[in-house]
């Protein structure tokens, strides 16, 4: 039986409407950036446990290259974070660990989710800054031209992300030694801050507030995070990572509707049992296992990704009518949950909710 519309379809052009339609709420809620940023050594007794515990893996791994933190600190004026600042007395460039943490709302409840990126940066004499990181989103602000930035997201050890940052250094100008004590970190920071805040004015994607102590983003970088929240690409994962998941996601609920779910309503039909809802059971749990994947996976554009992977897949390849209910909508759901618990679980900044 086919029915005359697509509740799949529905939901999926409802969110997109949203989505494109969020420019009003996104205003409301910019978080200020700071003409100068308010900077907070942390002693490191001070740190919980849980802190501590995130940030030894790090610790170790660096110590093993000769690099040893210099400070730790935040920036209490803007957002929750802590930032560790390592050194190589040998080296000409320095590591930095940021975890960043920011409060997500569902069903009127804020749950923390954390993000951490490691970077290693070499200055050079005329002024260029070398950067090699494994942040997984896309910027939506302007790179300087005096930035040369190397994403690479698919690694976390720090030797390999070492390796990869010596490799573009030595094709590069001369390097200079990174400021090596708490001081003059900390005015570097400053100085770089304000040299890329007076860029992103001069593009537009700043915009000054009237008492001077603040900027705040302008609609074209609230576009562009619009765009990115759609763009399935504007998260960067690895191949080897993405691929078992999206090939699960993909063969699972296909092989169920074409062969799992007929023989399971067959068997349900025998029994005495209604076969449509056994059917429905089985399809169902399979989109559900698909969604997860994704979600623990991905952890970001999960929507995208769940609609373009199991939608559309079995409605091309399997031609199959589903009915009215929305397995891929239920999908989706449990993708966006599994990442929120995911990302929830690592947080170390913000106060767990209960």
């Amino acid at each position: 039986m086919r029915f005359p519309f697509d509740p799949e379809l529905i939901v999926f052009f409802y969110t997109i409407f949203k989505v494109l339609g969020s420019l009003p709420r996104l205003r409301r809620s910019a978080t200020p950036i700071p003409v100068r940023y308010e900077i907070e050594e942390i002693n490191p007794l001070r740190l919980t446990e849980a802190q501590e515990r995130y940030l030894a893996p790090y610790d170790k791994n660096l110590a093993a290259m000769n690099y040893w933190p210099v400070c730790t600190y935040r920036i209490a004026n803007y957002g929750h974070n802590l930032l560790r600042n390592y050194i190589n007395p040998a080296e000409t460039s320095r590591c930095v660990i940021l975890i960043h943490e920011l409060k997500i709302g569902a069903t009127g409840k804020a749950s923390p989710v954390n993000s951490c990126t490691m970077s290693f940066h070499t200055r050079f004499t005329d002024g260029t800054i070398l950067t090699t990181r494994n942040m997984r989103i896309k910027s939506v602000l302007d790179r300087p031209p005096y930035q040369v930035v190397q994403e690479r997201p698919g690694i976390d050890e720090p030797a390999e992300m070492k390796q990869e940052h010596d490799s573009k250094v030595r094709k590069m100008g001369t390097p200079v030694q990174p400021p090596s004590n708490v001081k003059a970190i900390f005015e570097d920071i400053q100085s770089e801050h304000a040299r890329f805040n007076e860029y992103q004015l001069a593009q537009g994607a700043y915009r000054l507030q009237a008492d001077g102590k603040c900027f705040v983003t302008t609609d074209k970088v609230r576009w562009r995070g619009i765009r990115n929240h759609l763009n399935p690409f504007a998260h960067r994962i690895p191949v080897r990572r993405f691929l078992p998941a999206a090939l699960l996601a993909v063969f699972l609920p296909l092989l169920t509707v074409l062969k799992v779910a007929p023989a399971v309503a067959e068997a349900a039909r025998m029994l005495g049992l209604p076969p449509l809802v056994a059917g429905g059971a089985v399809i169902l749990a399979a989109y559900l296992i698909a969604g997860a994947a994704i979600g623990y996976v991905l952890e970001r554009q999960t929507f995208v990704w769940v609609f373009l992977l199991t939608y559309v897949t079995v409605r091309l390849i399997a031609g199959a009518d589903l009915g009215p209910f929305p397995f891929s909508t239920f999908a989706g759901s449990i993708a966006y949950s599994v990442a929120l618990a995911k990302k929830r679980r690592r947080a170390v900044l913000l106060p767990q909710q209960a």
